[in-house]
């Protein structure tokens, strides 16, 4: 609901209660900056994570396979990726994290052609390059904790609520970054741009990102290592961004004329 609401990008005080809400009845904690299962640095592959609001119990008999995120995404699944197809975080977007963010190291920043690749983050628990079976067991992760942090800082900043933002976004930051001193020099704009940046950098990977881009009405500079439209900008209005409605049903529905 509160995203639903978001959408709007009109109705902050409603946004923040709710997302406040969340954090504080769900019994659900922030994930811990470390390497073991349920930390940042684990793999996101474990339903059982108590910092999870939304996910799905993904086993042998789930009849998961190449065709899933994981047959996407990861190095250490049956995937695309690991054959070469990589999904990697932008490198503009990673040289945005300051050098004391813990985050830097859920990406391999090596030579090859696993750079930026997420090896550190989402992984099969296996850790075997191009996974130990054709069937995927890692779970599947929705929604969590930490995006609920950022949502209300972004309804707080964009109310005018500086104070009461960068309180909320420090609840995150703070476990990420050792040295967060330079929140206290950001309001405006400038804060609400911080808060988008670590909505990027924090849930990388998990679907957030095209929705906070329109939330936020942001451009994009996509990085040099794009295999198409490297540098190009991408507003968030952008036509390519939106799925365009089949031929057919405009032709057999009366209530379409054209796209949308």
């Amino acid at each position: 609901m509160a995203y639903a609401i978001a959408a709007q990008r009109t109705r902050w005080s409603e946004v923040a209660t709710l997302a406040g809400q969340v954090l504080a009845e769900s019994g659900t904690v922030l994930m811990p900056s470390t390497a073991d299962p349920h930390g940042i640095l684990g793999g996101f592959n474990d339903v059982g994570n108590p910092s999870w609001l939304w996910g799905v119990d993904i086993n042998e008999n789930s009849s998961v396979g190449l065709i899933s995120w994981w047959g996407q995404v990861d190095y250490f699944s049956y995937s695309y990726a690991a054959v070469g197809d990589t999904k990697a975080i932008d490198a503009s977007l990673y040289e945005s994290m300051r050098a004391d963010d813990v985050r830097r190291g859920q990406f391999f920043d090596g030579a090859g052609a696993q750079y930026l690749q997420p090896l550190f983050k989402q992984y099969d628990v296996d850790r075997v390059p191009f996974g130990t079976a054709t069937i995927v067991k890692a779970d599947y992760h929705y929604m969590r904790h930490a995006e609920m942090i950022l949502l209300k800082a972004e309804a707080e900043a964009k109310q005018g609520l500086d104070s009461q933002a960068r309180t909320t976004l420090g609840l995150l930051v703070d476990a990420r970054i050792a040295d967060t001193s330079y929140l206290s020099a950001l309001s405006g704009q400038s804060l609400i741009d911080e808060i988008y940046k670590q909505t990027r950098l924090e849930l990388w990977g998990e679907g957030k990102s095209y929705f906070a881009m329109k939330r936020n009405q942001a451009s994009i500079v996509r990085g040099t290592n794009h295999l198409s439209f490297a540098g190009e900008t991408i507003q968030h209005n952008d036509d390519r961004l939106t799925f365009e409605i089949p031929q057919r049903e405009i032709q057999d529905n009366p209530f379409i004329n054209d796209q949308n």
